[in-house]
């Protein structure tokens, strides 16, 4: 049976192949040069390589003017903020009712339990107290919870405020939704759109795989979502079916944006899951949004198959197959799927299907998508292929839960620490977005 790959051995590689690298926590975009030569690899655990040092300032030399000329964009001065954090936009459910928001805390939010764990950091699902049973009002968040200490010490500072700040920005709705930021003492928190229907990657592999229906209705959104990601110059760089959920109506929703970057022409940083990872990536040659339409053909191939096309029980051994580029095509697979999975996997980015003359365009009007409704599809109503049997939002069966984190752990969060200016709270420097 086919694992996603989970380590990386310290072994020697082929010369066109990344060096080994130390294991970083799962949260690392970067805004760095064209020319340093990061490693990140986003399996579990992610690893990463030797970062620039320039990116993530020593402590006794950073101050507040110097980090704020690396910012991406200073934050609208028409959004609320709070004693705590900072209020990025109202909160909608999926029927775009909204709920008041000014004044917002983040001791407003009671936890249910935690949803997920990383490196540093842990998602929870609260539920806002006093919206609480409010008619056509979602009222359960998923909160991302950071600790700033662990942030800090392993120099995940930039990549963290990178996230913040493509998040705020995005609005669509195959995205997930950043709402507000907020931070106490110890930790940074990010409240986002709690999705109920669990990973595609669960649905797969209950199915085992998908039929060429199916799996266009969840491409298709996935398209919807790279073209519009790809308007405002951000690439994903994280594509897999992990980082895909399902929200009460069974269309999908990219999260983790952990490895997002705002990126004009290309970037040099390797980052993403071996399996996905495109050739010019694994060369260092730069990528940019080719890197997303290559990791849609794998994933294409994964839904239809059950497995990815470049597979091996190393990472190092999947790169080699990348750069050789042989793929196998089981009976199952038609023609036409051939074809777009091979105009994705195109090694000549270039003359790859979506980074064409046309852009996203080509993929629109490729055959295989023939019939889609692309308008009523952006506009959710079109039926889902799977319904998640969630009776309300804040059901949780599709998701896994791990207990209940320790109170003394989130002050802020139950009310355990007196409020006060965000600028006087520890290492409120390095977070001063949220």
């Amino acid at each position: 049976m086919y694992q996603r790959s989970v380590s990386l051995p310290t072994c020697s590689l082929p010369n066109s192949l990344p060096p080994p690298a130390p294991i970083t926590p799962p949260l690392s975009p970067t805004r760095s040069s064209e020319n340093e030569h990061d490693m990140i690899i986003d399996t579990v655990p992610r690893y990463s390589g030797y970062e620039d040092t320039t990116l993530f300032p020593d402590p006794a030399n950073f101050s507040v003017e110097n980090q704020m000329e690396q910012r991406i964009d200073p934050i609208p001065s028409a959004l609320s903020t709070t004693q705590y954090g900072m209020v990025l936009k109202p909160f909608d459910n999926e029927n775009r009712h909204s709920l008041p928001s000014p004044g917002l805390k983040l001791a407003d939010f009671e936890v249910r339990g935690i949803l997920g764990t990383g490196t540093f950091g842990r998602v929870l699902l609260v539920r806002h107290c006093s919206s609480a049973g409010a008619n056509d009002v979602q009222d359960h968040f998923g909160l991302k919870v950071l600790k700033k200490t662990d942030i800090i010490r392993l120099r995940q500072v930039e990549h963290v405020n990178a996230e913040r700040s493509i998040l705020h920005r995005m609005s669509h709705p195959f995205v997930v939704d950043l709402f507000a930021t907020f931070q106490d003492s110890l930790n940074v928190y990010m409240l986002m759109s709690y999705v109920p229907g669990g990973e595609l990657f669960t649905h797969l592999r209950r199915a085992q795989r998908f039929t060429p229906d199916v799996t266009r209705f969840y491409l298709a959104t996935i398209v919807l979502a790279l073209r519009y990601l790809h308007s405002h110059n951000v690439i994903y760089r994280d594509l897999k079916p992990e980082n895909l959920l399902l929200d009460s109506l069974g269309y999908l929703r990219l999260t983790d944006f952990g490895f997002a970057k705002v990126v004009d022409d290309r970037t040099w940083t390797l980052c993403g899951t071996p399996e996905y990872l495109a050739p010019e990536i694994i060369q260092s040659d730069g990528h940019g949004k080719a890197a997303d339409w290559w990791a849609c053909g794998i994933l294409c191939y994964e839904m239809l198959v059950g497995y990815p096309p470049f597979f091996d029980e190393s990472p190092y051994g999947i790169y080699e197959k990348i750069l050789r580029g042989h793929i196998h095509w089981p009976r199952t697979i038609d023609r036409l799927s051939k074809d777009l999975i091979r105009a994705f996997l195109n090694p000549d980015r270039t003359q790859r299907l979506g980074n064409m003359i046309g852009g996203p365009q080509d993929v629109l009007d490729h055959p295989w998508f023939r019939g889609v409704d692309w308008g009523a599809l952006e506009r959710r109503e079109i039926r889902a292929p799977i319904i998640p049997h969630a009776t309300a939002l804040e059901d949780t069966r599709h998701l896994f839960h791990l207990g209940f984190p320790d109170t003394k752990d989130m002050p802020g969060l139950f009310s355990l620490e007196t409020p006060v200016p965000r600028q006087a709270l520890p290492q409120a420097q390095y977070f001063f977005e949220f």
